[in-house]
C-alpha cells in the first residue's frame, strides 16, 4: 500500500508559549518542528506496523466520500493486507486488499472473485533499510525551505509519560505565499482530470466501478484558496508517530459561479510496530480475474481462470 500517509503534516515547528506553560524546561531547546522530523525519521525506519486509517471529503458541509481501513504492512518487503470500506454517492463497498508476490489482489465482500493485478515495471519496490544520507539531507533541506515560517506556528507539548503532542493550525494569512500561489494552480489542474479517477468504470464489473469519487467533487475554476490547515500528531516515548490527523479546508467557485468549501480529513493510527505480519491469500481453487493496467489507474479484465 502507498505509504505517503506517513508524510501528512510535514510542516511542524516550535511554540515557546506552550513549552513555558508546561514547565518542561528540559524540552525548551527543542523545536516542535525538529521533534516531529526526528519522530518521522524513526517511524520511517520501522519494519512493519498495523495501520488504522480514515478519511472523508465534505463540500459545503455535505459528505461526498469517506474511507475506513485497517492494514497490516511489512515495509521491508512491500507485502501488505487489509480491509477497506468506501462510501460515495450513497453507495458503499467493502474490499479486501492484499499485496504479495509482486501482485495486488482485490476481493470485494460481495461475490467470490479475486481480482489480480501484476506489479509490472511500475510496481513499488521494497523499501531499503537505509536511505542515502546525502540525498536524505538534500530532501530535508528543500522541505525546510518550503516550510518557511510555518515552523513558528507549531505547538509542542510534552506529557509526563514521555510522549509528545504536536499541533499546527494555520489560517489563510499564515500560509506561506509560495504555497498560496502554487496550490490553487495544482487544484485547478487536478479538477480537469476527474474522468480519469478510480480503477474502473461503471458497467465493467470491476471492483469499486460504481465509486468514482473524483467525479463527485466540484470542479473549482476561480477564487481558489487554502482557508485552513490543521495538523495533530502523537509521538510516543520511543519517538514513533502513533497517531496523526490533518484537516485541509479549500474554498473556490465552479464554472457556474457557485461557491464551494471543501474539507478534507485524513488520519492514521499505528500499532504493533515491528511485530505485524500481513496475511496472505491462497488463490488455489479460487475464481480469479486478472487485471491489466491501461492508463491513469484504469484497469481492464484480460482473462479468467
Amino acid at each position: 500500500m502507498n505509504k505517503k500517509w506517513l508524510t501528512i503534516g510535514g510542516a511542524v515547528g516550535l511554540s515557546v508559549a506552550v513549552m513555558a506553560a508546561t514547565g518542561m524546561s528540559a524540552m525548551a531547546g527543542a523545536s516542535g518542528y525538529e521533534a516531529y522530523k526526528s519522530a518521522l525519521k524513526s517511524t520511517h525506519s520501522i519494519q512493519s506496523a498495523t495501520v488504522q486509517s480514515a478519511a472523508y471529503i465534505q463540500d459545503n458541509g455535505s459528505d461526498l466520500a469517506s474511507l475506513k481501513g485497517q492494514f497490516q504492512i511489512n515495509f521491508t518487503n512491500g507485502n501488505s493486507s487489509g480491509n477497506v470500506e468506501f462510501s460515495s454517492g450513497g453507495t458503499q463497498r467493502n474490499l479486501g486488499v492484499y499485496r504479495q508476490d509482486g501482485q495486488t489482489i482485490l476481493k470485494p465482500a460481495e461475490g467470490d472473485t479475486y481480482y489480480v493485478a501484476e506489479g509490472g515495471k511500475h510496481k513499488h519496490a521494497p523499501r531499503p533499510h537505509t536511505a542515502d544520507p546525502e540525498t536524505a539531507k538534500q530532501v530535508e533541506s528543500v522541505i525546510d525551505t518550503l516550510v518557511g515560517n510555518m515552523k513558528d506556528y507549531v505547538n509542542l507539548e510534552p506529557n509526563s509519560d514521555g510522549s509528545k503532542q504536536i499541533s499546527l493550525q494555520l489560517d489563510h494569512a499564515q500560509i506561506p505565499s509560495i504555497v498560496n500561489t502554487i496550490a490553487p494552480l495544482a487544484i485547478k489542474e487536478a479538477s480537469k482530470h476527474r474522468e480519469d479517477a478510480g480503477n474502473s468504470k461503471p458497467g465493467t464489473g470491476l471492483p469499486l466501478a460504481e465509486l468514482n469519487v473524483k467525479n463527485s467533487l466540484p470542479e473549482l475554476t476561480t477564487q481558489i484558496q487554502i482557508e485552513q490547515v490543521v495538523v495533530k500528531a502523537t509521538i510516543d516515548s520511543s519517538n514513533h508517530i502513533k497517531h496523526q490527523e490533518a484537516d485541509l479546508v479549500i474554498s473556490g467557485a465552479d464554472n457556474t459561479g457557485a461557491g464551494h468549501k471543501l474539507k478534507i480529513h485524513l488520519q492514521a493510527d499505528l500499532s504493533e510496530l515491528n511485530s505485524t505480519t500481513p496475511n496472505k491469500v491462497d488463490l488455489s481453487g479460487k475464481k480469479v480475474q486478472k487485471l491489466k493496467q491501461v492508463r491513469h489507474g484504469e484497469s481492464a479484465l484480460t482473462e479468467q481462470r
